[in-house]
């Protein structure tokens, strides 16, 4: 695995421009073998976990992923610059309640992670596509960034348009990652395990992965979501 992700951050390094998407194949039109050009999925694995899908944002395709047995995903990894300001973009739909989460994380030459990977969780978005969007920046030793969306056991979610700009700009201050819609919006909550009078909503909790928290005895940041 970490041969595969070194190679295909060689292979984009190669012609990049600045203020310029990175991502190869980004809102998934051409595909090969049951599989997104430029990606690697849990197809591959796991048949039916992700496949091509007409419910695309834009464009003619988009990828579909079921969590059946197992978690289901769609990765690619990409050459990045030590100091610069990326700006990620992808929309998913979802017809559940949970879907699953947009990751990135950051990797050195030799394919090892660098820091915390970065998870921007998706949510009910009944039948229409919803952007979410995080700004990051490679630390010193990155190589290069690992991009993907991934679901747990039993969801499923139609993901499209996943795009990463590189600002050219090396020194954007970066908002913390977040949800743009018009619908409801979650907010975060920290939750510290044993303490009272905690006002944590009543509304249904989830964490970064998207597993619902039936109480929180564990302390950590969570994810409100508002009701309807």
């Amino acid at each position: 695995m970490r041969t595969i992700v070194i190679l295909v951050c060689l292979s984009a390094a190669v012609g990049l421009l600045p203020a310029a998407n990175i991502l190869p194949n980004s809102s998934f039109e051409d595909w090969l073998f049951g599989v997104p050009l430029g990606w690697l999925t849990s197809e591959l694995l796991y048949p039916g976990s992700a496949v091509q899908d007409s419910g695309s944002n834009t464009g003619t395709y988009c990828v579909r992923l079921t969590g059946t047995d197992t978690a289901a995903f769609v990765g690619t990894a990409v050459a990045v610059t030590p100091g610069r300001s990326y700006n990620f973009s992808g929309y998913a739909l979802v017809p559940g309640a949970l879907g699953g989460s947009f990751v990135l994380l950051f990797l050195t030459e030799q394919g090892d992670t660098l820091g915390n990977p970065v998870l921007l969780p998706v949510y009910h978005s009944d039948s229409e596509y919803v952007e979410y969007t995080t700004w990051v920046t490679a630390p010193d030793s990155a190589a290069g960034i690992a991009v993907s969306f991934a679901t747990l056991i039993g969801l499923e979610a139609f993901v499209d348009d996943m795009t990463l700009v590189d600002t050219a700009s090396g020194a954007v201050n970066e908002p913390p990652a977040g949800l743009r819609s018009h619908r409801r919006t979650p907010c975060k909550v920290l939750s510290v395990a044993g303490a009272t009078g905690s006002r944590v909503p009543s509304a249904p909790r989830f964490d970064a992965l998207g597993r619902r928290a039936a109480c929180l005895t564990r302390s950590g940041i969570y994810f409100v979501m508002p009701e309807r």
